[in-house]
């Protein structure tokens, strides 16, 4: 048996939640296509339908109007109509209230009479409203005669004011608490002043959205109907295809886990599923070789790190220093300042010669983490050797008293006393400074002056600094001022 059918078998199924695997997203992802398609095309057609309804009912609202003002102007004579660019009548024009009593003994009929001739030819209801002194629209009388408890009224959401009623209006109204569409014809004077209005219903908006709910309802079961046979189907050709792609997900899990004894399965066939496969075992093969090459890689920044710091405190060693200190020698360009500063401990070899070594290390490690929480973040302090570190501190304002606050900060911080093992340890610290650009425009000559001053620091009884000055010399380790 090959090696990778051998390895096919025994590699278990992934487990996941089915919304996660590969089938389950190829399933939803077709499932949405088809919901995305069906919506966009229910959505356009129903688009499409309520668009060519509200345009009929317009046409058949306007037609109302046109009827109700007809029939008004053929029983009240004395009325006249406005009308737009297209022939629309907008307004109906009279000297008094419609429908009032004067204007039933003058014409024989009666509001409900008037109302229900326009009634018997919009098929229909018709409500006539009067303006009331209060200035609200009060019903009069509509075509059906309907009794009610209460009078009805008219709400049109898109009249803000009152005033807004004067305009010829199609639309949605309530009357009564039921929701019509409608058009309302404004009854005003020849001045403009709003006596009522004439109300002609083309039918209540459940009427009329009936049509609309009937196709969503039905464009809904088709859906359901339509994904639930996509999912079927789908799911069934999905699992027939990807069989393999579980076992090839745990090798990529194994190779992910940097476990890559094992070679991929599947590498044999010559379909999507076997170039997939050799194309993971080709990862698994570049794994193996990052792994080695990471390997080189950490060791040779082991190296480089070592080669640029103290192994024992961490602190930066004599290298990295003297690249620190030839960039700040190069800042003097710019117009920077520092200091530079030599140190080393007091009385530590007696502390290596009575307490060991382990001691003397222990020391030092305290030592370079007291003085690095002396420094901020532009601050430099190596060791470079034994006991002796170096600083390079940059100036913001004053070299000198910068430096004397500094230098009196280590004095006084390496001076307070050290435990080991329950047993207390005192050393003292001497520390040189020197000051670029003044005492010194290289390293050369800036380390040789701050050591000058180290020395000068020693011979005038140690635990203490001294700056550097102009005429130090060394001789024989005795500094003399010339």
């Amino acid at each position: 048996m090959p090696e990778s059918q051998h390895r096919s078998a025994s590699l278990p199924a992934a487990r996941l939640p089915w919304h996660h695997t590969l089938v389950g997203k190829v399933v939803i992802f077709m499932l949405m296509g088809v919901l995305f398609a069906y919506v966009t095309g229910a959505l356009s057609g129903f688009f499409m339908v309520e668009r060519g309804a509200r345009e009929q009912w317009l046409r058949e609202a306007q037609v109302n109007a046109q009827i109700v003002s007809a029939t008004i102007r053929r029983i009240y004579t004395s009325v006249a109509v406005k009308t737009d660019g297209t022939g629309q009548v907008t307004r109906i024009i009279s000297q008094r209230p419609i429908g009032d009593e004067e204007s039933v003994l003058e014409t024989g009929f009666s509001p409900i009479d008037v109302l229900a001739l326009a009634s018997a030819q919009t098929r229909n209801n018709v409500w006539l409203f009067a303006k009331s002194s209060e200035g609200a629209l009060t019903v009069v009388a509509d075509a059906l005669n309907t009794p009610s408890d209460s009078p009805a009224n008219l709400t049109v959401d898109t009249w803000q004011t009152k005033a807004d009623a004067a305009d010829f209006y199609v639309g949605f109204a309530s009357i009564g608490g039921e929701e019509h569409f409608i058009s309302s014809l404004p009854i005003v004077t020849p001045d403009g002043q709003l006596l009522g209005v004439l109300v002609a219903t083309i039918g209540q908006q459940e009427g009329l959205y009936q049509m609309r709910n009937d196709l969503i309802s039905k464009a809904f079961i088709a859906l359901l109907v339509v994904l639930v046979a996509t999912a079927l189907l789908v799911t069934i050709l999905m699992r027939q295809l990807f069989t393999p792609v579980p076992v090839l997900i745990k090798s990529l899990t194994e190779i992910a886990k940097n476990q890559t004894a094992d070679s991929t399965p599947y590498t044999d066939r010559n379909d999507e599923i076997g170039r997939m496969a050799k194309a993971i075992d080709a990862l698994r093969k570049k794994v193996i070789e990052r792994e080695h090459l990471l390997e080189v890689k950490d060791e040779a920044l082991r190296f480089q790190h070592l080669a640029h710091h103290d192994e024992l405190t961490k602190l930066p060693n004599r290298v990295q220093l003297n690249n620190a200190l030839k960039t700040a020698v190069h800042s003097l360009l710019q117009g920077d300042v520092f200091n530079v500063m030599l140190f080393d401990l007091d009385h530590f070899k007696a502390v290596n010669d009575s307490l060991g070594h382990a001691a003397g290390d222990a020391l030092l490690v305290e030592v370079s983490q007291r003085v690095q929480g002396l420094l901020t973040d532009d601050d430099l302090v190596a060791r470079l050797g034994g006991d002796e570190f170096a600083i390079i501190q940059r100036v913001v304002r004053s070299a000198t008293n910068e430096a004397k606050v500094l230098a009196e900060a280590i004095v006084s911080v390496l001076r307070e006393p050290y435990q080991f093992h329950n047993q207390e340890i005192n050393i003292g610290v001497s520390v040189g400074i020197a000051t670029a650009p003044a005492d010194g425009r290289n390293s050369h000559d800036l380390l040789r002056h701050a050591d000058l001053a180290l020395y000068a620091a020693k011979a005038k009884g140690r635990d203490r600094y001294m700056l550097y000055a102009a005429g130090m010399t060394m001789d024989s380790g005795i500094i003399e001022q010339r």
